[in-house]
Parts: C-alpha cells; sequence; structure tokens
C-alpha cells in the first residue's frame, strides 16, 4: 500500500498534523469503499453513507492537512526562525535568505553560526 502524506520542511509540529489527519482520512476513506460495496448486500441506505465517508476523507485530507497544516507550518516557522539556530541554519543553508539578514532578527543564530572566508556557514569557535 502506498502511503501519501502531507510535510512542511520546517515545522515538524505541522507535519505530524498533517500526518495524523492523512491517516484519518485514509481510515475514512477506506470505511465509505467498505460501506459503498456492502450496498449490494444490504441495500441503498450504504450508498449515502458510503459518499459521506468519503467526503468527509476528502475534508480531512484536503482542507485539514494541507489548508490548516500550512497555516500551522507558516505561525511555527514564524516563531522558529527569531528564536532557533538550527531552523535559522537551514533556512540560509538552503538558500531562502542571506545569512545578514537571518542574523539580524535572530540573535542566538548570530552567536553559533558565521560565514566564513570561502563563503560557506559553518560554526563559530569558541
Amino acid at each position: 500500500m502506498i502511503f501519501f502524506f502531507t510535510s512542511f520542511q520546517y515545522s515538524n509540529k505541522a507535519t505530524i498534523f498533517a500526518i495524523l489527519m492523512d491517516l484519518i482520512a485514509y481510515g475514512l476513506s477506506i470505511a465509505g469503499l467498505i460501506f459503498l460495496v456492502l450496498t449490494f448486500k444490504f441495500g441503498a441506505m450504504n450508498i449515502l453513507i458510503g459518499l459521506l465517508l468519503i467526503a468527509l476523507a476528502f475534508f480531512f485530507y484536503f482542507f485539514l492537512g494541507s489548508k490548516v497544516g500550512s497555516i500551522i507550518a507558516r505561525k511555527d516557522f514564524q516563531k522558529k526562525i527569531y528564536t532557533n539556530p538550527i531552523v535559522a541554519y537551514n533556512y540560509v543553508n538552503d538558500g531562502k535568505a542571506s545569512y545578514d539578514e537571518i542574523a539580524a532578527i535572530n540573535p542566538a543564530f548570530r552567536e553559533q553560526y558565521v560565514v566564513n572566508e570561502f563563503g560557506k556557514l559553518t560554526r563559530r569557535r569558541k
């Protein structure tokens, strides 16, 4: 079985939330398919329940997993970029911002890392 999940690069909290929502969506979609198959044996009421469960699975996967997860990731990243030197290091190392920009807003990052003579981001020697 292939499992597709949503992940967010700089926010573990949002990734865990999105994976949980994706798992719930997969469970709901499997239950919906089971209800649709049971229609042949138990009657037409199972079609409505099956379609409702599949619609709920889409809601969990696309809205909660992706949209709400990205909102959580954005808020978490905004907090971490100002306080967490490891997140700031990864952000600068990925080329998303310059050292000077992030060093100006994150003092812990500025104290721990420096750009060496080769232009690489390295840990300061104490």
